[in-house]
């Protein structure tokens, strides 16, 4: 008959309701049944007894029947947990549906048994049967030995142990009972094809949350029999769920056939005997099994004996106010929230595993920490004289499956997560340090390794630029309300005394074991006081050096564990090929015995192949999910070329049998072991965190633990590069860095033993990882950075890292790189120059004092004529250093660097101009005037380089200012030292006047700084030389008369000599303004003697005795200085002598040509003999002072004799 659902009557017996209804709501997660299957209602008298056509038939059109009642479900909450591990640690339970049900069910059945297994992962309960008799009793004596001598022992001693522990009813009227219910649920299932209704219910709730693509490498899968404890089952609900049940979350899997149709698109079917009454259990497990599945209606059919009677609807929330099987949800509710917060309160290591147990009528519930009690009885096994034996047989057959679990939640939370939260990190870490203390290495290396990895990683993040690394440290409000909120309830539990409260003991108070009464979970919510710490996982949070050091600890960890990868693996790689060989030989025997013949009127295909392959349809999602993400983007540095193929994008069911392949394909095709390919991530991670310890040790100097840091990036680099040789490199910017750090190291040379003991300090997890390194890598191909006590190879060691760099670097990098280069070169030349200068002088000295001994020169020069002398090698590497420092410059188009080294060569030019080589007897001015011509040179490079002082003022004054000391010295030179003939000393004569003018125009004295005081005082000396050479030019011209010396000349000399007075007098250079106020008096003197006219005569001779009453400033300075420093020495003492007799040897003059004349109107011949008279017998005369020979006792007595004589002019002068 066609379907009618509109006939089916409602249910007429139904209670009044609650006021307050439950909360419950349910999001399919993953269901292989995606459309409810097609109800068909029967009619009546219909037999049930016998058999449908399609009975137990496991084709998709079955929706799941077959295993709805049939099948075990195991262990189910860690194929769960494993199926989605981002469900675990978000939600409160991960189990059966069915076992919910039974602790829910626990205040109504006290006449049933409980017995599951409770582990803790995260804030997350695994809750799973555990059948006694299925797994202790009935198993080998050796299987799980310690858990059923435990049960034996302690728990099944005494009562009926047949029937106290067992769990379901396995008699023949409920083998009966469950085929007719089966044949029901087949009878009523049409088997035309199925349409797609418009339905409200699971359809609704089947999408599933977007998975975050993963954006880590490739990582090792837990093996299926290490996943669960019982890998032979392999259950897979029809609807995976997530369950809101008022405020407790659980992830649960439900085989609940679901139907729908036209008009009802969901309902559960239930089949029902009319002659018995629904009892409160039954009620309570059609209207939890609706609940679970969203389910809004039940319908139930009645039978006799098999024979189809009536149908009734029931709405879900009408189930619990059925006649004769009422019961309260708000009870239930009570139920769930005192269970869970109950276990939760016992149940709190994480690893541990926890029996929850019930008997058959009894009143208690008790929670048995079996963890604890097995290594109880460890610890007495090692006293026994078989240890090893006896921890065989006491392993704990969960401690696998629990590892397992936690490393797939970490490693999804980890890989999910586009950005992680200090707590999240803190869980994380939790997890996976569970996860090591569970799986032993020596079995598990792989999981154990790459959980190390994780753990590096969360410290140590793949995308972090080393030079400026951010990690995530800020807590958000959220977390810090979740810790306000976990201190106020720590606080309250101190405060609250449950010790007079007799329903609940905790784990803590027996020693491993919680009970609670039974009828006291069906209360409002209680407290169950945990007795044990309980302590949420501490955010990560640290700084820099705390993050590299602990990430180094997990990677030397992970390290280690390689060693025990190999002696397993091969042994089942070889079993595998064999077995592979031994297929081959029986498919080519298979083909030699039934040989492919034509068939009789069939054509045979001609083989073909087509132009352009055109990849299956279905193939084409597997392709896409194996491909990395595009978007999966880091930072420059660290991105690893191999990213493309160790990256998958999905967590779905699907994507992890993608992942096994890709994982696969990565293993055979690329390294062939998992052990090379995480050994590469554990060395690029060890990579990263050496390289961002290095930045942050050179921040804060530490160049000794730079070094070291840096050596041990760039060897895990050498690693990384020989096993993919497109990877790209970092080691110009490693190698870059080093050379920083030796440059700093020879700018801080006085904390070299400190530098020096930091290299060589070694921690454990540095010294496993070397040992790796040195083992991966031959010891010619180690780089070693060790700092020496050389200051000089330092300096080379930073050149020498810098050049490695550039080796390796790219065009954009190789820029910066070349002028931290030109930057060493330029202090390393500017080193060797200076040290060639000491050591030259140092030569001229010893050459001094042994020159009167012939032999021990002679002895020097046959020692010395082999090997070159210590200076010339230096001069020829400051050069070389100072060469190439332009060359790198030059390329990088850095004008202002390149200026500044032009600069420095101009100054080794001028050095180079007053070394004598080897094979030079002495340096000519030839030779000088040529490395001089080669510096100007320099120095207008340097100053074309610039172009402007507005460019760089700074540099641009040190240019003029080597260019201006440089012409002047060569201009002294040529003037002190010219030897020139006739022929050549006009030529001569104007070079050097030409030098000296041009030295005068370079002295900047307008713009104000460090040097315009220099500037003035060489001008000064400029002006004093010019003017010699310009009196030298008139004492050469060898006339005997005034008028015919040439008077452009004698001006620009009596100029010169003015203007050098002038400047030197108000810098108060004492020494250098008597030389020339002497040679002003001697050119006085000069034109007096070439005078023809007596008048002439005197009055040149009135002149000079001028200038000599004028050298009173001078001595005046001098006492006003009072430094015996610069005046008190010789040849300012021969200087005075020079003056005193000058001053006598004018007034001598005088009174001779005035007397010889005989014209002396004014009688000044006899104001010169008296002062004259003065000089010579006076208190203050010269003849007074002789006996002194200190500078400024003479510049005293010469000072108040000048006074003297300038008062007895004036005198002179007023009465005329």
């Amino acid at each position: 008959m066609e379907d009618s659902n509109e006939e089916i009557e409602p249910c007429r017996s139904i209670g009044p309701h609650e006021l307050e209804a439950v909360k419950s709501q349910a999001i399919i997660k993953l269901s292989p049944v995606q459309v409810p299957a097609h109800f068909k209602r029967l009619e009546c008298n219909t037999n049930l007894n016998l058999p449908p056509l399609n009975w137990l038939t496991t084709s998709h059109n079955s929706h799941g029947l077959h295993q709805a009642l049939y099948q075990n479900a195991g262990f189910a909450s860690f194929r769960l947990g494993q199926m989605f591990p981002d469900c675990v640690g978000e939600v409160d339970v991960v189990s059966d549906a069915e076992n919910i049900k039974q602790l829910l069910k626990l205040p109504y059945s006290a006449k049933s048994a409980i017995s599951m297994v409770v582990h803790k992962v995260g804030n997350t309960l695994l809750l799973d049967e555990f059948d006694i008799q299925k797994y202790l009793l009935r198993k080998a004596d050796d299987d799980w030995k310690w858990l059923r001598t435990f049960i034996l022992e302690h728990i099944l001693a005494f009562g009926d142990e047949q029937h106290n522990f067992c769990l379901k009813e396995r008699s023949r009227e409920a083998l009966q009972t469950k085929n007719l219910l089966s044949k029901f649920l087949y009878h009523s299932l049409k088997q035309t094809g199925y349409t797609d209704y418009d339905v409200n219910g699971p359809a609704q709730l089947t999408n599933r949350r977007a998975s975050l693509p993963i954006i880590g490498p490739v990582l090792p899968e837990p093996k299926i029999d290490e996943n669960v404890p019982d890998p032979k089952s392999s259950h897979a609900f029809n609807r995976n769920v997530v369950w809101t049940f008022e405020d407790i979350r659980m992830l649960i899997g439900t085989d609940m056939p679901i139907f729908g149709g036209p008009n009802r698109p969901c309902i559960s079917l239930r089949l029902r005997d009319a002659a018995q009454p629904i009892n409160v259990l039954t009620g309570i497990d059609y209207w939890l099994d609706n609940l679970m599945c969203n389910v809004p209606e039940v319908v139930m059919c009645y039978h006799l004996d098999g024979i189809v009677q009536k149908y009734e609807i029931i709405k879900t929330e009408d189930l619990p106010y059925l006649e004769n099987s009422q019961f309260s949800p708000q009870v239930v509710r009570n139920v769930a929230q005192n269970i869970l917060a109950f276990l939760k309160a016992n149940a709190t290591k994480a690893g541990h595993t926890y029996w929850l147990f019930k008997g058959r009528n009894d009143d208690v519930v008790k929670l048995y920490d079996l963890t604890t009690l097995c290594q109880t009885q460890n610890k007495a096994a090692e006293k026994a004289e078989r240890p090893q034996q006896q921890q065989q047989q006491q392993m704990n057959p969960f401690t696998v499956p629990v590892g397992m679990l936690l490393y797939s939640v970490a490693r999804n939370m980890k890989n999910t997560l586009e950005h992680i939260s200090p707590r999240t990190a803190g869980n994380i870490r939790a997890l996976l340090d569970n996860c090591i203390k569970l799986l032993p290495k020596e079995q598990y290396p792989q999981i154990v390794s790459s959980s190390h990895y994780i753990l590096s990683d969360l410290h140590v993040p793949a995308g972090i630029d080393p030079k400026a690394p951010k990690f995530n440290d800020s807590q958000s409000l959220y977390d810090d309300d979740e810790e306000e909120e976990d201190e106020e309830e720590s606080y309250d539990d101190e405060l609250l005394d449950f010790g007079h409260d007799k329903y609940y003991q905790s784990a803590e108070q027996s020693g491993g074991k919680a009970n609670v009464a039974v009828r006291h979970i069906c209360d409002a919510l209680r407290d169950f006081k945990s007795h044990a710490k309980q302590s949420k996982p501490a955010p990560l949070i640290a700084d820099t050096v705390e993050r590299c050091n602990i990430s180094l600890q997990h990677i030397s960890a992970g390290i280690s564990c390689l060693q025990y990868f190999n002696s397993n693996q091969e042994e089942k790689l070889k079993e595998s090929e064999m077995h592979a060989k031994q297929e081959e030989k029986q498919r080519i025997l298979h083909e030699e015995q039934n040989p492919n013949m034509a068939r009789p009127f069939n054509a045979i295909p001609l083989p073909y192949e087509q132009l352009k392959l055109v990849p299956p349809p279905s193939s084409s999602p597997i392709q896409s999910q194996a491909q990395p993400p595009k978007n999966r983007t880091f930072k420059t540095k660290y991105k690893r070329s191999k990213s493309n193929e160790l990256t998958t994008t999905s967590s779905t069911k699907p994507t992890a049998v993608s992942n096994h392949q890709l994982s696969a394909k990565f293993n055979t095709q690329n390294f062939g072991s998992w052990n090379v390919h995480l050994k590469l991530l554990l060395l690029e991670k060890a990579c990263l965190t050496y390289a961002t310890l290095a930045e942050h040790h050179y921040e804060t100097q530490s160049y000794g633990s730079t070094l070291q840091a840096i050596e041990l990036a760039c060897r895990c680099q050498q690693v990384l590069n020989k096993y993919m040789a497109n990877m790209v490199s970092q080691q110009s910017c490693l190698l870059g860095r080093a050379g920083d750090c030796f440059f700093q190291m020879s700018k801080h040379w006085n904390a070299i033993e400190e530098y020096v003991q930091q290299y060589e300090q070694l921690d454990e997890s540095t010294r496993l990882i070397s040992l790796e390194l040195a083992q991966e890598l031959e010891e010619s191909e180690q780089l070693c950075l060790a700092p020496v006590k050389n200051v000089e190879q330092v300096m080379l060691f930073s050149c020498k890292s810098y050049e490695e760099a550039l080796a390796f670097a790219k065009d954009t990098e190789s820029n910066e790189l070349l002028r931290r280069l030109g930057n060493v070169r330029n202090e390393l030349g500017l080193k060797y120059m200076y040290s060639a200068q000491e050591e030259y002088s140092l030569m001229k000295r010893k050459a001094e004092t042994s020159q009167g001994s012939e032999e021990i020169l002679s002895d020097k020069d046959g020692k010395d004529s082999s090997k070159e002398p210590l200076y010339v090698t230096l001069t020829v590497n400051s050069y070389d250093c100072l060469r190439k420092g332009i060359e790198a410059f030059t390329t990088v188009q850095d004008n202002v660097n390149l200026a500044f080294l032009y600069c420095n060569m101009g100054r080794f030019m001028r050095l180079r101009a007053h070394l004598t080589m080897p094979n030079e007897s002495a340096v000519t001015l030839d030779t000088q005037k040529t490395f001089y011509n080669e510096a100007f040179n320099y120095y207008e490079k340097a100053k074309d380089c610039l172009g402007t002082r507005k460019a760089n003022a700074e540099l641009w004054d040190l240019v003029q200012w080597e260019l201006s000391t440089a012409t002047f010295t060569l201009a002294k030179q040529l003037q002190d030292f010219s030897v020139a003939d006739n022929n050549s000393l006009a030529d001569a004569s104007k070079e050097v006047l030409d030098l000296l003018q041009k030295s005068l125009r370079l002295c900047d004295v307008e713009h104000a700084g460090a040097r315009q005081v220099l500037y003035s005082f060489r001008s000064g000396l400029i002006h004093k030389r010019i003017a010699s050479f310009h009196y030298a030019q008139l004492r050469g011209y060898g006339v005997c008369e005034l008028s015919q010396l040439p008077k452009a000349t004698l001006q620009l000399c009596k100029y010169h000599y003015e203007k050098a007075t002038q400047i030197l007098e108000s810098l108060k250079e004492v020494r250098d303004l008597l030389v020339v106020q002497l040679e002003r008096i001697s050119l006085h003197e000069f034109l007096a003697e070439v005078s023809t006219h007596a008048a002439q005569k005197v009055k040149q001779m009135q002149l000079a005795l001028e200038i000599c009453l004028q050298c009173q400033h001078v001595f005046s300075h001098v006492i006003d200085t009072n430094s015996t420093v610069q005046v008190d020495d010789d040849e300012f003492k021969s200087h005075l002598t020079l003056y005193e007799s000058r001053l006598q040897n004018a007034l001598k003059t005088l009174i001779k040509l005035l007397l010889t004349t005989g014209k002396d109107p004014k009688q000044l011949s006899a104001l010169y003999k008296r002062m004259y008279m003065e000089t010579l017998t006076g208190k203050h005369g010269i003849g007074a002072q002789q006996s002194s020979t200190a500078s400024i006792s003479r510049s005293q007595h010469l000072h108040t004799l000048l006074t003297r004589l300038n008062a007895m002019c004036g005198a002179q002068t007023n009465s005329d």
